[in-house]
């Protein structure tokens, strides 16, 4: 008895353990931002390299210059295009290449970025250029796109979202939960202590997500959890919350996050759907959109990638701010990670930074233009008109897929709202704006939760004393067996 009362009390003690640590202070509101942003929505895709979706921008179908743009060469030079291969026109997808934390180290080679072809596969040479890519190419164009945004970690999904909520990961791959997050430990439990409204939406919160359960405590916070419906009725109502994550992945969703196999223009149409309702709504005004991938998907990059705080950084990924403060057709070579997007929420709504990665994250700050006032007197600039790939929009947010028979190049560029020549700026820079001088982190310990139940010495205990039954069983019959029989 004495010693399964020691065992009970150990496997408290272990529990205890592994409960969050985080900054305990009284809960506060935070009533004013840092800029005129008082909304953020974060739309995060999948499995799309930088160059990969835009390694030819802003050239046309044929390697043209198209009038309009401000950037004289394509990212990827005639040398790599020459070993890589376009994806046809009329053709929006590819197959999926190897993935994972494996395939992806092999990949990058130390930083030679040389290993795609033989570990990824063919699939990773190919490359999407205006004739598939003309409305992301638009909103590039209209508005500003990060060139130096590389994903958190050298691996695929699920630890690179997990980054960009939580600005860590307890897996490396693509497995659990568990292990846990604990909720207190994520930007969701920072949000509940400042005080900061934010919702998670997903096409239906009744099916599973693929994010969600691996924060423990998620349940007493489900109230932010919200349907794509939801998300249109709050921006049309004018209750958008602080923070908001449209999900184009799980929660019952297929075919909208553009994930090899499925469609990018598909995922396109459904991004103009979102950006077209916010920039036509009372939100406007006062809203970031940011759109990004969550990892590189095994596709081609030429850019090696850097590391923050020590933290190796994973492969470069589009990156896209679209807002009345965004500077337009503007190139920001800023080196972000998905803990980035943390960082700004942070900084925005004056919170601690979340943890030290968050902190030493570089600011998305030069792609917003707060200040200068255009050639007409503004500093707000109106909505853009996406006539032309606007005739692109599905009449819903979850709409019947289809795909165009052709290219859909003509459609890009669309005109700017002002003359390049008229801008406040200068057609691209860089920022190492972060929170390093941070004395203090909400989160002080990061911290994963396995239930002891799933630790592996106590599995291994369980199959141990379950191949040990049939071996007693066996001895004990043996034994009846021969006293039986010596009688």
């Amino acid at each position: 008895m004495k010693t399964i009362q020691l065992a009970v009390l150990a496997i408290a003690a272990m529990f205890l353990m592994m409960q969050p640590v985080y900054i305990a202070e009284q809960s506060q509101t935070a009533k004013s931002t840092a800029t005129p942003i008082k909304h953020v929505i974060f739309l995060m895709m999948e499995n799309h390299s930088f160059d990969n979706l835009f390694g030819t921008y802003p050239y046309t179908d044929n390697l043209s210059m198209r009038v309009g743009s401000r950037t004289v060469n394509p990212f990827l030079s005639a040398s790599q295009l020459s070993s890589l291969k376009p994806v046809p026109s009329g053709t929006y997808s590819t197959a999926d290449p190897a993935e994972g934390w494996i395939f992806y180290h092999l990949d990058w080679n130390s930083g030679k970025m040389d290993g795609f072809s033989e570990y990824s596969g063919p699939a990773s040479s190919y490359y999407y250029n205006a004739s598939q890519m003309a409305i992301e190419w638009d909103l590039a164009h209209e508005f500003s796109m990060g060139v130096g945004y590389f994903s958190s970690m050298l691996t695929d999904t699920v630890p690179n979202r997990l980054y960009s909520l939580a600005g860590y990961t307890p897996v490396i791959d693509d497995y659990g939960p568990p292990p846990y997050i604990p909720i207190n430990n994520s930007i969701f439990g920072e949000m509940n202590h400042y005080g900061v409204s934010w919702s998670y939406y997903l096409l239906n919160p009744g099916d599973p997500s693929l994010m969600l359960p691996y924060f423990q405590g998620i349940q007493q916070s489900w109230s932010h959890v919200n349907s794509w419906n939801g998300f249109v009725g709050n921006v049309e109502n004018n209750t958008l919350p602080s923070v908001s994550w449209v999900e184009p992945i799980s929660g019952g969703a297929h075919g909208y996050s553009q994930h090899p196999s499925d469609s990018v223009f598909v995922g396109e149409q459904w991004l103009l759907y979102i950006v077209e309702k916010v920039m036509h709504s009372s939100e406007w005004n006062s809203t970031a959109i940011i759109i990004t991938y969550d990892e590189g998907g095994g596709f081609y990059d030429s850019v090696p990638p850097p590391t923050t705080a020590g933290s190796q950084l994973g492969f470069r990924v589009p990156f896209i701010v679209i807002s009345p403060y965004a500077k337009e057709n503007y190139l920001s070579t800023t080196i972000m990670s998905h803990t980035s997007l943390i960082a700004f929420v942070d900084y925005n709504w004056g919170m601690l930074p979340l943890d030290k990665l968050v902190a030493y994250s570089n600011l998305p700050l030069d792609m917003f233009n707060f200040n200068k006032k255009y050639s007409d007197g503004n500093i707000v600039r109106p909505p853009v008109n996406l006539t032309g790939v606007s005739r692109f929009m599905p009449p819903s947010i979850e709409f019947s897929q289809s795909t165009p028979n052709g290219s859909i190049g003509a459609y890009f560029p669309l005109a700017l709202q002002y003359n390049s020549s008229t801008l406040p700026y200068a057609e691209s820079g860089n920022s190492s704006i972060n929170m390093e001088n941070a004395t203090q982190y909400f989160v002080q310990a990061e911290t994963a939760i396995t239930p002891f139940y799933f630790l592996p010495a106590f599995l291994v205990g369980v199959f141990v004393a379950a191949m040990a039954v049939p071996v007693a069983v066996f001895e004990v019959r043996k034994f009846m067996y021969m006293k039986r029989k010596n009688k």
